[in-house]
């Protein structure tokens, strides 16, 4: 499964699942978003082609898609969510969240 190149960071830990389960309520019709595990939200009605998995920040919401064909259009997705939730989300590109971790830039070290 490929990850997208965009994520969301949600402010509110404990909001977390009800943003995810808004994100996929609005872009894929799902009832709601469900948790898999510690780290994994399944997003797309049990269709089981993408997940959200929280990075090591645990703000950071990555998503794992499971077709490389779909990334493209997820990502948009991914777009036109965190522009109408500014208030619970930002958009955010995963590489950078990965290289920058704890504060520290890790190309640097």
């Amino acid at each position: 499964m490929p990850y997208c190149s965009l994520a969301i960071q949600i402010e509110a830990p404990k909001k977390a699942i009800d943003i995810l389960s808004a994100f996929a309520c609005e872009q894929f019709n799902a009832r709601n978003a469900y948790q898999l595990d510690e780290r994994q939200f399944v997003i797309d009605g049990g269709l089981n082609d993408l997940r959200a998995i929280q990075q090591d920040d645990v703000i950071t919401y990555g998503f794992f898609c499971r077709y490389v064909k779909d990334l493209h259009r997820t990502e948009v997705k991914i777009q036109i969510f965190a522009k109408n939730q500014i208030f619970e989300c930002n958009l955010v590109d995963l590489d950078s969240v990965k290289k920058i971790k704890g504060g520290v830039d890790n190309d640097n070290e």
